[in-house]
C-alpha cells in the first residue's frame, strides 16, 4: 500500500509516519507535503496513492483546495482538531477522521476500518467539497481550555464548565462538581470564543451555561436569580443584562427539552 501524508507540522508528520511503521513496515510513505501547493503540484505529477492522511489547516490554506484543484480518487483519513459539526459532517458523508492529538491506539483502528470498507470508502466530489468549505466556514467555537497545574496540564471541555466568574482580577472556571479553574483570559475575550447558544454573560463579572440552569427566580430591581443544577451556587444577573438574558432563554430553549422556558422563570 501506498501512502502520502498532507501535514504541517513536523512533529505531527513524524508521528503519524511513525504510526503508520509500526501499523505495516511493508507500507511505503511516499512523502510528507507541507502545504496546498506542494500537494496540488505532487499530486499533478506523480500516480494516485491508494490512502492520504491529510491535516486540514495548512499554512498556506485548507485541504479541501487541494482537492478542487486536482482530481484524487485516493480513499482520505483527516487527521483534525475540529470541532463537531465538521466531524459530523464527515460521519455522515463516510470520511474518516482522527482526532489530534493523535494516538496510536485509535489509528489503527481507523486504518483497520479502512482496510474493510476501503472499496465503498466516499471519494471527494465537489458537492462534498463544497459542504466540507460550508462547515469550515462556520464560526468554530472553543471546545476546551488547557489547564496548566503543579501536576502537568489538563483538559477542560467546555461542555463541563457550569459558568465562569472573575475574583479579585483573576478569571476561574468551575466545573460540573465545582472544582475551580484558573483560565488565563478575560471575560470579553470569553464571550467572543464560547458557543453563545450555550453561554451568556449576565453581568460584568460572570458567563452561565445553560446547560447548567436549573431554575430562574425574580430578584429585587428586576434581576434574575440563577440557581445552578447540582451546585449550591445561585448567580444573580445585572439589570441591563437581564432582558437580553429572557431574549437568549427564549432563542435558546425548545419544547423537547425537559425544563422550557415557562418553568425556568416560575
Amino acid at each position: 500500500m501506498r501512502v502520502v501524508d498532507i501535514e504541517d507540522e513536523p512533529l505531527a508528520a513524524e508521528q503519524l509516519c511513525d504510526f503508520v511503521r509500526r501499523y505495516d513496515p511493508e507500507v511505503a510513505m511516499l512523502g510528507v507535503l507541507t502545504g496546498v501547493k506542494e500537494a496540488v503540484r505532487w499530486f499533478g505529477e506523480h500516480p494516485t496513492p491508494d490512502l492520504i492522511l491529510s491535516d486540514i489547516e495548512l499554512l498556506d490554506g485548507n485541504a479541501f483546495h487541494i482537492f478542487e484543484q486536482v482530481r484524487v480518487t485516493s480513499p482520505i483519513i483527516f487527521t483534525t482538531a475540529y470541532d463537531h459539526f465538521l466531524l459530523q459532517a464527515f460521519d455522515q458523508n463516510g470520511i474518516g477522521y482522527l482526532l489530534k492529538p493523535l494516538e496510536y491506539e485509535k489509528f489503527v483502528s481507523a486504518m483497520k476500518k479502512f482496510e474493510r470498507l476501503r472499496r465503498s470508502v466516499t471519494m471527494l466530489s465537489g458537492e462534498l467539497l463544497r459542504e466540507m468549505k460550508t462547515t469550515l466556514a462556520q464560526p468554530r467555537y472553543k471546545e476546551r481550555f488547557v489547564i496548566k497545574a503543579r501536576g502537568g496540564i489538563y483538559l477542560l471541555e467546555t461542555r463541563r464548565v457550569a459558568y465562569i466568574q472573575i475574583r479579585d482580577e483573576l478569571t476561574f472556571a468551575y466545573d460540573e462538581k465545582h472544582n475551580r479553574y484558573s483560565l488565563n483570559e478575560t471575560l470579553n475575550h470569553l464571550e467572543e470564543t464560547l458557543d453563545p447558544l450555550t453561554f451568556f454573560r449576565i453581568n460584568r463579572s460572570e458567563i452561565v451555561s445553560i446547560r447548567f440552569i436549573e431554575k430562574l427566580e425574580p430578584c429585587f430591581n428586576d434581576r434574575l436569580a440563577i440557581k445552578l443544577k447540582h451546585l449550591e451556587v445561585t448567580l444573580i444577573s445585572s439589570i441591563s443584562r437581564t432582558p437580553e438574558l429572557k431574549r437568549w432563554l427564549e432563542g435558546r430553549l425548545t419544547p423537547d427539552r425537559a425544563v422550557s422556558q415557562q418553568s425556568l422563570l416560575e
